[in-house]
């Protein structure tokens, strides 16, 4: 008797999709092709799927080895959990190891998370051995864990509590902390207006030693500057390069785009805002999409793009053309997450 089941052509196609009906098994279960597996619980010791598998209900195997993309609408429960693409689950995930290119779930509980890609949750990533991307994690709630912590780029809604190394910029957007940055403390509290003002005098003092500069020098001595920013208020050498690619444009219809230009006003001087290729950013097309405001969407090129975007809602308030609450809602919603469901675990 065999101890798997394998899974070809099924006999049900739908829209040329192979479906199956969820089973709990003591053997082995083999998919040679992509597969719907629908009902409330699949359950076996192991899974291996040569291409994408969607299971709709919760999934619930000792060992899941997918070499495409795994979505899964319901719950995983696994001690072993790898695949080549993306995990897509809109439940929960607890599992002992995962592997994946890509992670997004609902909440994630494990001992250890090896991505190649970024990791997303709407709500908390408990990790107990050992946290590991190579690109970005976004915690809708929070980031909590024990043993060794390295990505790129970090952010936790509400908090961030890791006891052990951490390798990367962890921003805690609550407190607007942040971890594993060597960050200097200012002795009395400096509000951001005060701040911004401060790091204008200093860009201002630099462009003053540079002189004429094109646009390739200006982004050089912008580079120079990011040195002195110690409080962490921008990334300012992705922002002049934003604002350099903006300048080829004739009108803004991404939301991520006009946070851009409203942090940019912010903080840079007029030796920056009115210099020849960007003037007509602030001048003009600045003035159309505040006429716009209520129709632009909000599309985030990268979960860096993301975070960005949340900080220059907070720190610039004020200057939005748009109430901070339906922004906020623009940005999280362009991720299935409504702000008042963020709002409600964050009070």
């Amino acid at each position: 008797m065999s101890d798997f089941i394998q899974y070809d052509t099924s006999e049900l196609i739908v829209g040329g999709v192979n479906i199956a009906e969820a089973i709990q098994s003591d053997k082995r279960l083999v998919f040679n092709e992509s597969y719907t597996v629908t009902g409330i619980r699949s359950s076996a010791p192991s899974l291996y799927a040569c291409y994408d598998l969607t299971v709709i209900g919760d999934l619930d195997v000792e060992e899941i080895e997918i070499r495409g993309n795994l979505y899964v609408l319901g719950n995983i429960k696994a001690k072993k959990l790898s695949c080549l693409k993306s995990i897509i689950c809109s439940g929960n995930i607890d599992a002992e190891t995962i592997y994946s290119s890509e992670i997004v779930a609902n909440d994630i509980t494990c001992s250890s998370i090896s991505c190649s890609g970024n990791v997303v949750v709407r709500t908390t990533l408990d990790v107990g051995e050992n946290l590991q991307s190579e690109k970005s994690i976004l915690a809708g709630e929070g980031i909590l864990g024990r043993g060794h912590f390295s990505a790129k780029n970090a952010v936790a809604v509400e908090y961030f509590d890791f006891e052990g190394e951490v390798l990367g910029k962890v921003i805690e957007l609550d407190t607007d902390d942040t971890f594993s940055e060597p960050h200097t403390v200012p002795p009395e509290e400096v509000s951001f207006d005060d701040a911004s003002a401060m790091l204008k005098r200093k860009i201002e003092e630099e462009l003053q030693k540079a002189g004429e500069i094109d646009e390739e020098q200006l982004v050089e001595v912008v580079r120079k500057i990011s040195a002195t920013d110690v409080d962490l208020l921008s990334d300012w050498e992705k922002l002049t390069a934003d604002l350099v690619d903006l300048s080829y444009k004739d009108r803004i219809t991404n939301l991520r785009d006009y946070l851009i230009v409203i942090m940019a006003t912010k903080l840079l001087p007029e030796e920056i805002v009115g210099y020849e290729t960007l003037e007509h950013v602030f001048d003009n097309i600045l003035i159309d999409a505040e006429k716009e405001i209520d129709d632009l969407p909000f599309h985030a090129k990268s979960v860096e793009d993301f975070a960005y975007a949340l900080k220059v809602v907070t720190l610039c308030s004020n200057e939005l053309r748009i109430d901070k609450d339906e922004a906020l809602d623009r940005i999280f919603q362009s991720i299935g997450i409504k702000y008042k469901t963020v709002r409600s675990y964050i009070g």
